[in-house]
């Protein structure tokens, strides 16, 4: 537990990267599967991480991500994307696939259907799409620990115009899957250049309410 308290004082939002230093295939892989392995709502994982390595590509990007540092000094630009509201439409392909794949039976099958489909009709508190953007958010924290864990800088982004984003992406990027996938944010991984500043948070006292 030490060393995890350690790597959470460690991440900061990095602002700069040495380009000069590369995340090794080992360690990016690692990054990779710590959001591979995240929860989500119903174990749906409706996520898909695009790892941009090629640096044409990432300067591309960088205009619509207001041309911060971050996107074309980072090793790995890695954009979070989030699978559209059709994916969990009752009756989908995606959908049958990822509860039969859990379910014991047929009884235990149907029983998680009709659970998601009341979730859906009767109790979420948002619409679909955002729903499934809030999952990729637990993907990318688990991803930044990770990263942080193994001496690896990263910065969390919603610092882009989404539109303008997304039009770089189609363009830079044939294999994207527009017709599936939005935007959610963005993560950028290397190595720091400058040293970290003071983490500043409120202390637990003015954050947590206990009820006994």
């Amino acid at each position: 537990m030490n060393e995890f308290m350690k790597a959470m004082e460690f991440r900061h939002a990095c602002k700069l990267f040495d380009d000069k230093k590369k995340i090794s295939k080992k360690d990016i892989g690692t990054i990779l599967n710590a959001g591979r392995l995240s929860p989500s709502s119903f174990g749906l994982e409706p996520w898909h991480f695009l790892v941009i390595e090629n640096a044409k590509v990432k300067e591309a990007l960088g205009a619509a991500c207001w041309n911060q540092p971050q996107v074309t000094t980072c090793s790995h630009f890695v954009i979070l994307l989030s699978k559209k509201a059709k994916f969990f439409k009752k009756g989908s392909e995606y959908l049958d696939e990822s509860f039969d794949r859990r379910a014991k039976d047929e009884k235990s099958l149907k029983n998680i259907q009709k659970a998601f489909d009341n979730f859906i009709k009767k109790d979420l508190g948002t619409d679909v799409t955002n729903w499934a953007k809030m999952q990729v958010y637990i993907a990318g924290a688990n991803m930044m620990n990770a990263a942080a864990f193994i001496g690896i800088d990263s910065c969390p982004m919603e610092g882009f115009n989404a539109k303008a984003l997304r039009k770089a992406i189609i363009k830079n990027v044939p294999s994207f899957d527009k017709k599936n996938y939005e935007i959610a944010y963005t993560l950028a991984f290397g190595y720091r250049v400058e040293k970290q500043k003071e983490k500043i948070r409120w202390p637990l006292e003015k954050i947590v309410t206990f009820i006994k």
